[in-house]
């Protein structure tokens, strides 16, 4: 049985995953995507902390700076780095990562 710490990294990383759906719909519009990017990367940092693989690879995918993040970001639709192609990415990273502690439990 997972730990009660487990159990709740597990919910809050469900809860940004739950987003994704609705970020999609709406374009996915830079200033949202670059909310939901802030508030996803302090999950990760609060549950594994700040130099963890967790939160450094969640990094890797969305990127580093403001406008890495989505902030000022034009959407550009097949542009490897544009808010969709990196949406995409950060979804299939959250997914893997709660197979990862599920399978942990």
């Amino acid at each position: 049985m997972a730990s009660a710490a487990q159990q709740h990294a597990i919910a809050r990383l469900r809860e940004q995953l739950e987003k994704v759906p609705w970020l999609r719909g709406r374009g996915p519009v830079s200033y949202h995507y670059g909310q939901w990017v802030d508030s996803t990367h302090h999950v990760l940092v609060t549950l594994f902390g700040e130099d963890s693989p967790e939160a450094r690879g969640f990094l890797d995918i969305v990127g580093t700076g403001a406008n890495e993040r989505g902030w000022g970001v034009p959407l550009a639709p097949d542009h490897q780095w544009g808010l969709r192609a990196r949406l995409a990415r950060a979804e299939r990273y959250l997914q893997e990562l709660l197979q990862r502690l599920g399978s942990q439990a």
